[in-house]
């Protein structure tokens, strides 16, 4: 018995290992191929997380957002008035003979509404129908952020795209410089690329139309590279290596074309700027926290600059400061109330002055005498004006409700030269600002917000004025020194 059973496990199993061999023989069959779906994912970057889905074949997340605005905005129009502030006394008729400038020192109609700042015939006013007072734009704003967890740290990139097209009143165009706003990138600290200004403390006011601040944090950011000390409790300190210069966004006939000046201001007077030898320096120290937050800055910023009269030239240092706090309300929630002040010598960009309302120095909407502004003036005998200017602004937002959302704001500032002669065209102005941003949320991701800001600038007679003569097309005999005007926007935006 036990001889017939070894026979029939031995031949169970040697049928076992046959059918085995000629299985493996055979074709094989796979199964389905499993489904790659997307993996959402969430890496927290500067306190915040930033929520997106992780890019096919790496350990990035990819996170898309933006927002699409629709506005009308539209202001009141007056007279402009121009003031030639150089110190060329003498000008080139039309047939190219040698003449005395007849504007010099006299005050004219402008049809820009911007004033004019050179010596020759003026472009003369002809009446505010000349001039859109409605305008309308739309703006394609798309972001995106790629962040990668390193042993360091969190490896972010940041791009932001806008495209901007309008007609009219204060319309928008070309984009921050043509399209591209920012991209950068931050890792253990770092910060490289076309990214905000560390020096400015709220960049712009609540409103499309700024109070006196230094804004690169949400338009013409500079190029820079920055590091970014932590020290724990929400304090750091910053050092940046910025670009003075203002983005360009094409050219024309080989000349550059940019959206605004930059943190040059140009040099006033018979004077054009030179070449970049270094660029603005700045520092700043910050403190986030519970309460609210705060941040000191300052910047060394240096300016060059030769006569086109003589061989006079500048080379010197400008220096401006930045200041600010804001609290939270903790009794209503979403509200905040903030200060924030600037200083500037040489460097009267960083005051916050020159970007305030339409960057018009003080002539809203093309109305009466814009400021003086400029980093330096040559007098015209070898020496050179210097400009002292500073602003203080004050802000505040309550949250009504869920859907209500009210934001006010105010500055004042003022520029003021000295080391100029007794016969000269600079003078001294003072200005303020009012204005606020209602919002309107009836359903997630729509707003809509209506601005309105009002801006009054007084500016002293200089000391060269000359009443007008006949022939020629000034303004009038009595010094025009007050410009003043306001501003009105609609805005419907979808965000995603």
């Amino acid at each position: 018995m036990t001889l017939i059973k070894s026979i029939l496990l031995g031949s169970a199993a040697g049928l076992v290992a046959v059918a085995s061999a000629q299985a493996a023989d055979l074709p094989t069959r796979k199964g389905p191929v499993a489904a790659e779906y997307v993996r959402i994912c969430s890496i927290t970057v500067a306190g915040a997380p930033v929520v997106g889905f992780v890019l096919p074949g790496s350990d990035t997340c990819i996170k898309i957002s933006g927002y699409i605005t629709a506005q009308m905005e539209g202001g009141n129009l007056s007279q402009g008035y121009g003031m030639d502030t150089t110190t060329t006394r003498t000008m080139k008729n039309a047939a190219g003979n040698t003449v005395a400038n007849p504007y010099f020192g006299r005050q004219f109609f402008v049809a820009s509404g911007n004033g004019g700042t050179g010596a020759g015939t003026p472009n003369v006013y002809r009446g505010t129908g000349l001039r859109d007072s409605i305008g309308y734009a739309t703006r394609y704003n798309l972001t995106l952020d790629t962040v990668t967890n390193t042993a360091y740290g969190p490896l972010v990139g940041h791009g932001e795209y806008q495209f901007n097209a309008g007609q009219g009143y204060d319309t928008l165009w070309g984009g921050s410089d043509g399209g591209l706003n920012e991209a950068y990138l931050t890792w253990a600290g770092l910060t490289a690329g076309k990214a905000p200004s560390f020096f400015s403390f709220t960049g712009g006011g609540y409103g499309y139309a700024n109070f006196f601040s230094p804004d690169r944090k949400g338009y013409a950011q500079p190029e820079l590279i920055a590091y970014t000390a932590s020290f724990g409790g929400g304090f750091a300190a910053t050092i940046s290596v910025e670009n003075p210069y203002a983005p360009i966004i094409g050219y024309a006939g080989g000349v550059p074309i940019a959206v605004d000046p930059g943190t040059y201001q140009g040099y006033l007077g018979s004077a054009n700027e030179e070449g970049m030898r270094v660029p603005d320096l700045v520092a700043a120290l910050s403190v986030h926290q519970a309460w609210g937050m705060a941040q000191v800055s300052g910047v060394a910023h240096n300016i060059r600059a030769a006569s086109t009269s003589d061989n006079a030239t500048l080379d010197k240092w400008g220096f401006a400061i930045d200041a600010g706090v804001q609290f939270n309300i903790p009794s209503i929630a979403g509200a905040t109330v903030g200060l924030t002040g600037a200083w500037s010598q040489n460097a009267v960009w960083y005051s916050g002055i020159p970007d305030a309302m339409w960057g018009e120095n003080g002539a809203v909407g093309g109305n009466g005498q814009a400021m003086a502004i400029g980093d330096a003036f040559y007098n015209g005998n070898g020496t050179w004006a210097t400009p002292d200017a500073w602003s203080i602004s004050g802000y505040t937002q309550f949250v009504v409700n869920p859907q209500i959302t009210l934001q006010l704001e105010g500055s004042y500032g003022e520029v003021n030269w000295s080391g100029q002669g007794a016969d000269s065209p600079l003078f001294d102005s003072k200005s303020f600002i009012v204005g606020g941003v209602g919002h309107w949320d009836p359903v997630k991701n729509l707003d809509f917000a209506l601005e309105l800001m009002y801006q009054d600038t007084q500016s002293t007679q200089p000391g060269n004025y000359r009443h007008a003569v006949a022939g020629t097309p000034m303004a009038t005999a009595n010094w025009q020194g007050q410009g003043q005007g306001f501003e009105t926007r609609l805005m419907i935006t979808r965000s995603f």
